[in-house]
């Protein structure tokens, strides 16, 4: 039986944007990007009509679940976001072409793929997809010595996640004869102790997936990275793509996997320790805003993966929520760093933010509290997050990660806090251009109420949540 997904019709509307792209003449990159922005919008229909319906499809290589369900819906409004950021914020002309848009959709499709995988075999093909449209939006501005280095050393890393993703693949598949998720658990669950070639499979996998998202001590790329690709694209790259391997690392963890957590979980200790220690510790010297952001992503990464050790219903939940949480405060940050420019070229470096209270106090308050819920400071959203995460580690007695993750918590105040005082307190060098952009302001307005606000209306959150992982324990 045929079912007609959210992916698929993406996958259909990219083909007809395709089409239809060469015969756009005048600021053709504005008419594919606002269709590209309605076709998103247009497939969370299909998400929203079964999203409490469970199925497997494609002779059981993919699932449709409301876990799976619900993160799709995040990445395609946050995708949307990105997308319109694109089309309202003046970029450099490299990026107006009509390719721009549809790689970024392109992307989507393989990172929804992903999500909804069932077996390994799906899962590579998926995150490929996915990782080759990245590495092409990294180098996109082709007259940016600075982005092409980002795109190769982003191609190679991306590369070497491939082939340690594969061999884990290999060790699996060669010891249980199927990449199936349902497959694997089965054979696990009889099994009374588990063969080492598997969990060293395992390991494997882990690994390459620590290099997507980011985790210490697989970080190396990141910094580099984000700070030569163009600016719309690490503000892509910080949050969507984490998004979409977050989905499957629990995906793979809890369901396939989850008879040997008392070995996985110490692999999770270790990534999320060492995430935190370099997310906080390295951002202390930088200069750079991007790279300053670079390391605030480790740092959130490391706080995210805490939530995924005890492998439990209620950590879910408190993953799901810091990931809508850290999507409206990455992308409000971006918004900010979008806008920065002097003479109409866009500048990145800390000592540009100086005195910007003086000049847009909207825009600058906006900021200041986007930097106070990204460094957990009560009662923002930043907060509440970081709190449920912590309120699970302590229930399963983990009380030396909860004091790690306060400590480092408390580091990486200082450098958001270190904005905050260039912005509102040090004397303007050099005036930056007028934030003309209005559309720009309301949504980083959105994005500061929506974080001050949070605290009204937490169990809301905590609901939806709860009920959207029900789908993922149902099956263990």
């Amino acid at each position: 039986m045929f079912v007609f997904t959210s992916e698929i019709f993406l996958a259909f509307s990219s083909l007809i944007l395709l089409i239809i792209s060469p015969f756009l003449k005048k600021n053709s990159h504005i008419t594919i990007g606002y269709l590209t922005l309605f076709s998103l919008l247009s497939s969370q229909f299909f998400i929203f009509k079964d999203i409490f319906h469970f199925e497997e499809i494609f002779e059981g290589f993919f699932v449709l679940d409301s876990f799976g369900s619900f993160l799709k819906c995040i990445i395609l409004t946050g995708s949307g976001l990105v997308i319109y950021l694109y089309l309202v914020v003046s970029n450099d002309k490299s990026l107006e072409r009509t390719e721009f848009p549809l790689v970024i959709l392109i992307s989507i499709i393989g990172m929804m793929f992903m999500i909804s995988s069932n077996n390994l075999l799906s899962l590579f093909v998926s995150m490929e997809l996915a990782s080759l449209s990245l590495y092409i939006l990294v180098s996109f501005s082709r007259e940016d010595f600075n982005s092409s280095e980002a795109g190769v050393k982003y191609f190679v890393i991306g590369s070497l996640s491939t082939c340690i993703f594969l061999f884990g693949t290999s060790l699996i598949y060669g010891l249980i004869g199927t990449l199936s998720f349902p497959q694997i658990n089965e054979y696990m669950t009889s099994q009374t102790e588990m063969p080492v070639m598997l969990i060293v499979g395992l390991i494997f996998i882990l690994v390459s997936m620590s290099l997507k998202i980011s985790a210490a001590p697989f970080h190396m790329w990141t910094p580099d990275v984000y700070q030569g690709a163009p600016t719309i694209v690490t503000a892509f790259l910080s949050t969507i793509p984490k998004i979409a391997a977050f989905a499957i690392l629990i995906r793979l963890l809890v369901f396939p996997f989850g008879e040997i957590i008392i070995n996985w979980g110490k692999i999770v200790i270790i990534l999320s320790i060492s995430s935190m220690l370099v997310g906080s510790l390295g951002a202390l010297k930088q200069t750079d805003l991007k790279r300053l952001m670079a390391y605030s992503t480790i740092n959130h990464i490391g706080f995210i993966m805490m939530g995924l050790v005890p492998g439990s219903e209620d950590g879910i939940t408190a993953i799901s929520i810091y990931l809508i949480l850290y999507l409206t405060m990455n992308l409000g940050a971006f918004l900010v760093i979008l806008n920065m420019q002097r003479d109409q070229i866009n500048v990145t470096l800390i000592k540009d933010l100086s005195g910007l209270y003086k000049s847009e106090p909207i825009v600058a308050t906006c900021f200041a509290i986007i930097l106070f819920s990204m460094a957990g400071i009560p009662p923002l959203a930043g907060f509440i997050g970081k709190l449920l995460i912590l309120n699970i580690v302590i229930d399963n007695n983990l009380f030396f990660l909860a004091i790690i993750a306060v400590l480092t918590s408390v580091i990486a105040a200082f450098y958001y806090i270190r904005l905050v005082k260039a912005i509102f307190f040090d004397p303007p060098l050099q005036d930056l251009d007028k934030f003309s952009n209005n559309q720009s302001k309301f949504l980083l307005s959105i994005f500061s109420l929506f974080n001050l606000t949070v605290i009204l209306y937490p169990q809301f959150f905590l609901n939806l949540c709860a009920s959207i992982t029900l789908s993922l324990f149902a099956l263990k």
